[in-house]
């Protein structure tokens, strides 16, 4: 073909994906709007019917299949049968964690209820002299509630999140209907007893600085975030599927100059209201002055994180790539033309938007 018709065609391709992207991101922002107005008024196995009906529909669309092989992609050990269900799962987890957030913000659920299975709980979670930083991933937003139950984390609390986007396009719709719900959610989950820090600015890090600094505090961030953009502070490695994948060492950083731990924790859905939350060994902050152990802390947050993303995708609210591979033996990711070397890195503790 010649280089105009390929440029033409090329353009053409393009044209027609963005408005593919911009016809699905209208479809998901007003199934938002149908099932926010459901969750206030029916029952509870009603509106999580309804949202399995809207999943269903999506995973038999195109963007369906397109999921469906990139999940064979990542997890190639697997049956077709058990990829298919991960994508169902990992495509109608917004529309449930939106159900939730919208239930509990209205009043109709409340996660104090919910039977919670700590793994591995560290004891400074229940020592009030003692601050600390949670760090997590994108997880589901249902089973992260969990973490904003008073009994659960018995801590002055704060929270890091993304600043609610003011773009006026069907995707920014769609960003302020889950976001908004969620943040109320989470204050009312936590008795409005809740510090929410957006990410914007330098001052948020020295509100952060003085919350962990008083006895008893804790600090949740979601340490897996992608650092988009020719930022400062990005760091650069393999996560999960992604070959590459750049990151923001904020949350090592602020371990580091408030001189507080950290620790790692994964909630997941275990059936029906029903969460578990594992957590990992307590990572020690270093000198004040040791600006290298950034890089070494968030990797061992990332590799705790990363190795829950192979362990229950379906859970896991971020895109994935198509780069590495799951070993479900091994319990690590690896890239196509790697051989399984153990360890994958010494020390060793072990992303879709909102």
């Amino acid at each position: 073909m010649p280089s105009g018709r390929r440029s033409v065609w090329g353009r053409s391709l393009g044209w027609a994906r963005d408005v593919l992207a911009q016809v699905l991101e209208v479809f998901r922002a007003a199934m938002f709007m149908l099932l926010g107005f459901a969750a206030r008024r029916f029952p509870r196995r009603v509106v999580y019917d309804l949202a399995a009906i809207v999943r269903s529909a999506v995973a038999s669309s195109p963007l369906g299949l397109r999921t469906r092989q990139i999940m064979r992609a990542a997890f190639p050990s697997e049956a077709r049968e058990t990829n298919a269900s991960r994508a169902a799962e990992w495509l109608g987890r917004p529309f449930r964690d939106h159900v939730n957030a919208v239930r509990i913000a209205s009043g109709r659920e409340d996660m104090g209820e919910w039977d919670v299975e700590m793994r591995g709980a560290p004891e400074m979670l229940n020592d009030p002299s003692q601050s600390f930083i949670i760090a997590s991933g994108h997880f589901s937003r249902q089973a992260m509630g969990i973490l904003y139950i008073p009994t659960v984390v018995p801590k002055r609390l704060a929270t890091v999140v993304a600043p609610l986007t003011r773009a006026k396009t069907p995707q920014g719709t769609r960003v302020r209907l889950q976001m908004r719900e969620l943040r109320k959610g989470m204050e009312i989950a936590r008795g409005g007893d809740l510090d929410i820090a957006d990410v914007e600015g330098k001052g948020f890090l020295v509100r952060l600085l003085h919350h962990l600094r008083e006895p008893g505090g804790a600090v949740i961030i979601a340490a897996d975030a992608a650092w988009h953009g020719a930022r400062e502070g990005g760091y650069t490695r393999p996560f999960a599927a992604f070959a590459k994948q750049t990151f923001h060492l904020g949350t090592a950083r602020l371990a580091r100059l408030s001189q507080r731990p950290i620790v790692t924790c994964v909630p997941f859905l275990d059936g029906d209201r029903r969460v578990v939350l594992e957590w990992s060994p307590v990572i020690a902050a270093p000198e004040r002055q040791d600006a290298d152990a950034d890089i070494r802390i968030t990797n061992e947050v990332l590799d705790w994180i990363e190795r829950r993303i192979g362990e229950r995708p379906g859970q896991y609210i971020e895109g994935f790539g198509h780069d590495r591979r799951w070993s479900p033996t091994a319990r690590c990711w690896i890239g196509k033309d790697e051989t399984l070397r153990a360890p994958a890195r010494a020390g060793a503790l072990e992303t879709r938007d909102a």
